[in-house]
């Protein structure tokens, strides 16, 4: 492992993985080890801490992506990940942890933050971002993650076909997907906003400037095509 994207230092050690610490730890920790109270095998074991102060996590076999465009995927892989968010929101749904929130949402449920087995996603990690919240903000995040942007190489008809199945294999009712188009570009804005109140994002017009456009001019076919039901 060379490390990660955003946190520095990640490294494997044997059948572990090392993290630094940060503010957010405390949160992830009690949710990690909830989730292996629970018997939920959808995210990393914590291990505790090593002499360094790092935080040590299970291994989790299989692969992992360095790329998540240009958001091609099948609907089996669509499938799994659909499967896989459900699984980590229903372990956290109505526990102490979630507060009087509906789940606690991974944040960046993204295609490289899960690992791939045989090609379909089976576990996800990298929790830094984990807060309670509604099951939809994890969900709109997710189709722009997974499915939509200026650069997804299939038409946009193929990616809300994907998004359909996404929702329907999670199980979200049709009346909380309503406006579905717009909850993405919202998001996307305040992990922008998150962003640029630390100081990774300065220029006026960088690409996720660009994708937030892109999925403006695209939310309400996006809604309309998601009503249609084949």
């Amino acid at each position: 492992m060379s490390g990660g994207r955003i946190t520095e230092g990640v490294v494997r050690v044997g059948d572990t993985v090392r993290r630094p610490v940060g503010p957010h730890s405390p949160f992830v920790h009690r949710l990690l080890r909830h989730f292996e109270a629970v018997g939920c095998d959808a995210a990393p074991r914590l291990r505790g801490t090593d002499g360094r102060g790092r935080e040590i996590l299970s291994f989790q076999d299989g692969e992992t992506r360095t790329e998540f465009r240009p958001r091609e995927w099948t609907s089996a892989q669509i499938t799994a990940a659909a499967r896989l968010l459900r699984r980590l929101h229903d372990a956290s749904a109505g526990a102490v942890i979630a507060g009087d929130q509906e789940t606690v949402c991974h944040n960046d449920f993204s295609p490289l933050n899960v690992t791939f087995v045989d090609g379909l996603p089976t576990a996800a990690f990298d929790f830094d971002q984990a807060a309670p919240g509604p099951r939809t903000r994890d969900l709109a995040y997710a189709a722009w993650l997974w499915l939509f942007g200026a650069d997804a190489a299939a038409p946009l008809d193929r990616q809300v076909g994907l998004l359909r199945t996404f929702l329907d294999v999670y199980g979200l009712e049709d009346e909380r997907r309503e406006g579905f188009g717009a909850l993405v570009v919202g998001r996307v804005e305040d992990e922008l906003a998150m962003h640029q109140r630390a100081g990774r994002i300065t220029a006026p017009d960088t690409w996720l400037h660009q994708e937030i456009v892109w999925l403006k001019d695209h939310a309400d076919a996006i809604d309309r095509m998601l009503r249609i039901r084949i």
